[in-house]
């Protein structure tokens, strides 16, 4: 069988976009999450606090979701707009406008799609706390981080 190289560069973009379809593909966005969805009572989020990364959809009427960190701090859940890498204003990030426009959001953990509300930490205490929790999971020195980042508190809807 021969490959034919004119039809190598779109039948790549199609698997790519099959894929972005069902979620965030590493850096690159996604679009509804799957998976079974949460009913019910919230877990304890302590139960979740060493997952390394979870996925995060906004705008529910044209899905969009990406791949982020995650806290738990005083048995809740935050996630940052940024620690260390990409834009250092957390409005040139899509899914933070997203939010912002509305704050009804999806989180993936672990293979589970929770419907949750995005509320953006504005109290300087817990602010700090989540920040120094979420410093201290990622191994990130202080002084590195993104100190104009966000953090958003998960809660139920």
């Amino acid at each position: 069988m021969r490959i034919r190289p004119r039809l190598v560069l779109p039948a790549l973009l199609f698997l790519l976009l099959g894929i972005a379809a069902c979620g965030p593909l590493g850096p690159i966005p996604g679009g509804a999450l799957r998976g079974p969805v949460h009913e019910g009572p919230l877990p304890a989020w302590s139960t979740v606090a060493d997952v390394e990364q979870i996925q995060l959809e906004t705008r529910p009427d044209d899905p969009h979701s990406v791949n982020t960190w995650c806290g738990v701090h005083a048995g809740r859940l935050y996630v940052p707009t940024s620690l260390i890498r990409g834009a250092d204003d957390p409005m040139d990030r899509a899914w933070v406008r997203n939010v912002l426009e509305d704050p009804r959001v999806r989180a993936r953990i672990d293979g589970v799609v929770y419907p949750l509300l995005a509320v953006r930490v504005e109290d300087a205490q817990e602010l700090a706390a989540a920040r120094v929790t979420l410093l201290r999971k990622y191994d990130v020195e202080p002084d590195d981080h993104v100190s104009q980042g966000w953090i958003f508190r998960l809660d139920p809807r």
